[in-house]
């Protein structure tokens, strides 16, 4: 039987693993994508170990044009149709206006924004590719990229950068039934989170509808959710438990 491929940045741990293991048990093969963290990557292989044959693995920062263009092409060495491309790498930075430098804003506009982009344009005629009619792109932005935190104004432009990118691919792909949407998270509980102090915690969740942070498993349903409905196309879904409605 022939492999169905899915593509995944940052997907060792958090929301993006959470995706790639529902994609696993969905039966695709899954190209997934992590920089650094070893340890991370051995565990998701570990708690995967049934699906090791359909697990594909390319370590790479993709936080220049270069590496994400290596990326693109170490892909295409894997397989050149591609059903569902998920780019979900991203990162926070905290930097106050006044104190960002250009290090500082070019490095989260490459990895949030500009590299996803440069993916997606270098991997379009694999997704055109697949026999499977259609296929699917979708791209984590944040509830940041919405209504944005004057602590988080690089992530937060970034994010809605992000939404305004889906958008405007969605006339390129329509032709080859090829939908483009994003998703956009509220706090989730990822390992980002993980040294929060139980005040900061609670301080978050006094602005959430449900009280809560949200799961990885629970944006990747919406992920999944996209994937299996074709007429999902040009959106940018909320799942934040009803933030800031207090």
């Amino acid at each position: 039987m022939k492999q169905k491929f899915a593509v995944i940045t940052g997907s060792t741990k958090g929301i993006g693993r959470a995706i790639a293991e529902s994609l696993l048990k969905k039966d695709y093969s899954v190209i997934i994508n992590y920089s650094s963290d070893d340890q991370a990557y051995n565990e998701f292989l570990e708690k995967n170990n049934m699906y090791k044959d359909k697990i594909y693995c390319i370590k790479k920062s993709l936080d220049t044009y270069e590496n994400a263009i290596e990326f693109c092409n170490l892909v295409k060495q894997i397989t050149n149709e591609i059903y569902v491309l998920i780019l979900n790498c991203g990162i926070i930075d905290k930097s106050e206006f006044g104190k960002i430098t250009k290090e500082t804003w070019e490095k989260s506009m490459n990895i949030n924004l500009n590299c996803p982009f440069y993916i997606i344009q270098s991997l379009s005629e694999n997704l055109k590719n697949n026999e499977i009619e259609g296929g699917r792109i979708i791209l984590l932005s944040s509830i940041m990229g919405k209504y944005p935190h004057s602590t988080s104004l690089v992530y937060n432009v970034s994010k809605a950068g992000v939404i305004a990118l889906s958008k405007s691919l969605v006339k390129y792909f329509c032709e080859d039934k090829i939908t483009v949407n994003s998703i956009c998270p509220g706090f989730i509980e990822t390992p980002y989170h993980h040294n929060r102090t139980k005040e900061s915690y609670e301080r978050i969740n006094n602005k959430i509808a449900l009280h809560r942070f949200g799961t990885p498993e629970e944006v990747a349903s919406i992920c999944m959710e996209i994937i299996n409905n074709e007429y999902i196309n040009g959106s940018a879904i909320d799942i934040n438990g009803g933030y800031d409605y207090f």
